[in-house]
C-alpha cells in the first residue's frame, strides 16, 4: 500500500493546486480585483503597487480556498480512480474504504497545518505590509463600512468609534457611535449621524451625547448640532493602526476579548470569530471525510461535475457556518459550539456515507 498511498498522495497534490489556483481566481475576481482597478484608475496606487497589494492579499483568501480546494482534490483523485476501476482492483484485494480514506486524511491533516501557519503568522504580516503600501487608500477605501477604530488623546482618554459608513471620497464618517473612556471606565457615549476630521480636532453633527457616572448610570443627556473634541491623532492614522479582528492571530484576538470582557463589553461575536480559526482549518478534514465516499459514489465525475458537487457541499457548510454563529452570538448555544457546529455535522455525514459504502459493498 505505500507505493498506492504515494499515488494517491500524488495525483491529490495536483488537483489540489489546480482548485487553489481555480478558487483564487474565482474569490479575488470577485471584490478584490475589483477594488484594486478602482484605486489604481483614481490614481491612488501604481500597478506595481497593486500588483503587490494583490499577492499581499492572497492570506486572507487562503485561509478560506485551502478547505474548498482540499475537498476538490478529494472527490476528484477518488473519481479519477473509480473511472479506471482502480478502486475495484483495490477491493478485489482486500483494501477496505477506510484504508483507502487514510492518505486523504493525512493530506488532509498538512493542509490543515498549512492553513494554521498562514492564519497565525501570514495573515497579520500582511495586514502590516498593506497598511505600509496603501496608507490612506486602504483606510478610507478598503474599510469603507462597519468599522472600529481607536483613538487615545493626550490627556489620556481612549475612545472607540463604530462606523457604520464612511464616505471615502469626503472622509466622512456615517453613523458613529464613540465610547469614551478614562482611567475609572466609560465617561461619555456620543451618537451622532455624521463626523469628521479636521485641525487635530473631531467634529460630531446632528447627535446626543451621554454622561456616564460611575455606577455605569447616565447622569445627563445633550442633544447637540455640532460638537468638537480634541483629537489625538488624524483618522487616518487611526484607522491604520488598527487591526481588526480577523486579521488577528488567535492569541492576540485571544487578548483583546479578555481586554474587552473587564470593560464590561458584548464579546459573543469576538468568541464565535475566536473559535472559527479553529473550525475553519479542520474543515479541511471533514471534507476529505466527505470528499472520499462521494467520490467512490460519482465514478463517472469529472472535473466539471466535481467542482459542481464541491459548490454545493461547501456552500451547505458555510451556510450552517454563518447560521449557528450567529444563533451562539444571540446566546442560543456556547461560541465553541456555533463555531464547530458545521464541523461536527459534517464529519458524521462523511462517516456515516462511508460506512454506508462499506457495509453495503
Amino acid at each position: 500500500m505505500k507505493v498506492v498511498d504515494r499515488y494517491l498522495l500524488k495525483q491529490c497534490t495536483a488537483h489540489f493546486l489546480f482548485g487553489v489556483v481555480l478558487f483564487v481566481a474565482i474569490w479575488s475576481a470577485a471584490d478584490l480585483l475589483f477594488d484594486l482597478a478602482r484605486l489604481w484608475l483614481q490614481a491612488r496606487i501604481s500597478l506595481a503597487e497593486a500588483i503587490r497589494v494583490f499577492f499581499w492579499s492572497l492570506p486572507s483568501f487562503l485561509i478560506y480556498v485551502l478547505p474548498i480546494a482540499t475537498l476538490l482534490a478529494t472527490i476528484l483523485t477518488i473519481s479519477q480512480l473509480a473511472q479506471a476501476s482502480e478502486i475495484i482492483a483495490l477491493r478485489a484485494s482486500g483494501v477496505s474504504y477506510t484504508r483507502i480514506l487514510l492518505p486523504f486524511i493525512l493530506f488532509s491533516i498538512w493542509v490543515c497545518g498549512a492553513t494554521i501557519v498562514i492564519q497565525e503568522t501570514l495573515i497579520p504580516a500582511s495586514s502590516e505590509q498593506l497598511e505600509k503600501l496603501l496608507g490612506k487608500a486602504t483606510s478610507l477605501t478598503m474599510f469603507s463600512e462597519n468599522t472600529f477604530f481607536k483613538d487615545t488623546t493626550p490627556e489620556g482618554y481612549e475612545r472607540i468609534f463604530y462606523v457604520k459608513r464612511i464616505d471615502p471620497d469626503k472622509a466622512l464618517l456615517h453613523q458613529v457611535v464613540v465610547q469614551e473612556y478614562d482611567a475609572t471606565g466609560l465617561k461619555r457615549i456620543i451618537n451622532a449621524e455624521q463626523a469628521y476630521y479636521q485641525e487635530e480636532e473631531w467634529i460630531f453633527q446632528n447627535g446626543v451625547a451621554y454622561q456616564i457616572g460611575e455606577g455605569g448610570e447616565v447622569k445627563g443627556v445633550v442633544t447637540f448640532a455640532t460638537e468638537e473634541i480634541n483629537a489625538g491623532q488624524s483618522f487616518e492614522e487611526s484607522l491604520a493602526a488598527q487591526t481588526k479582528p480577523e486579521e488577528m492571530s488567535f492569541n492576540q484576538l485571544r487578548t483583546y476579548i479578555n481586554r474587552e470582557k473587564r470593560r464590561g463589553q458584548q464579546t459573543a461575536k469576538l468568541e464565535v470569530m475566536l473559535w472559527h480559526k479553529t473550525a475553519i482549518p479542520f474543515a479541511c478534514v471533514v471534507f476529505a471525510f466527505i470528499g472520499v465516499p462521494l467520490g467512490i459514489s460519482s465514478p463517472r465525475s469529472g472535473r466539471a461535475l466535481g467542482f459542481g458537487v464541491s459548490v454545493l457541499i461547501v456552500f451547505g457548510y458555510y451556510v450552517l457556518l454563518s447560521l449557528a454563529g450567529t444563533l451562539a452570538e444571540g446566546g442560543a448555544f456556547s461560541p465553541v459550539v456555533g463555531a464547530w457546529l458545521s464541523n461536527l455535522v459534517g464529519l458524521a455525514v462523511g462517516v456515516f456515507i462511508l460506512v454506508y459504502r462499506e457495509r453495503s459493498s
